[in-house]
């Protein structure tokens, strides 16, 4: 399997806290244990005043359904798994 690196030059970029293939909860106001999960499969980045990144995430549902989600949004699956302990 061949690794490609990318390399962001926007000026004022971070460094995304997710990347592609990670798997990520959607965060919202039930149990975390029913939090809906997916995979990234796509970055933008704001060209506004706060420069954040969009993450496109495809669901963990049999259609594949796929929605963009803010940094906010989203955690990372290992921090759903550790807070259920």
């Amino acid at each position: 399997m061949t690794t490609i690196n990318i390399t962001f030059t926007h000026p004022f970029a971070k460094t995304p806290k997710y990347t592609f293939g990670e798997q990520v909860a959607i965060k919202s106001n039930c149990d975390r244990k029913q939090w809906a999960t997916g995979k990234v499969t796509g970055l933008r980045l704001d060209y506004d005043s706060t420069n954040n990144w969009n993450y496109t995430v495809v669901l963990d549902y049999p259609q594949g359904f796929c929605e963009e989600f803010i940094e906010e949004d989203l955690a990372a699956v290992d921090e759903l798994v550790c807070s259920k302990l």
